[in-house]
């Protein structure tokens, strides 16, 4: 009796020790990510509620509108089946 017992004590301490490791590697986790930095938010915008869309056009700062807008010209493509 006395191996089972041996067996039975070595694994309970085994399993203690990894869930004793598992637990202090989540509060060490924990606590760098509460840590980071928040993300930066424009300031100069303003605060849209979660889920709204809006279509925002660029400044016009005095540029040709349009097709004639600069030198890029439509790129032709092959379609592939």
């Amino acid at each position: 009796m006395t191996v089972a017992e041996a067996s039975f004590n070595g694994t309970f301490r085994t399993i203690l020790v990894l869930v004793v490791a598992w637990m202090v590697l989540r509060m060490i986790l924990r606590y760098q990510s509460a840590r980071k930095v928040p993300p930066v938010h424009r300031t100069n915008e303003p605060q849209r509620p979660a889920g709204e869309v809006r279509i925002e056009r660029p400044p016009d700062d005095g540029r040709p509108s349009g097709p004639s807008r600069g030198t890029i010209v439509d790129a032709d493509f092959e379609e592939i089946k």
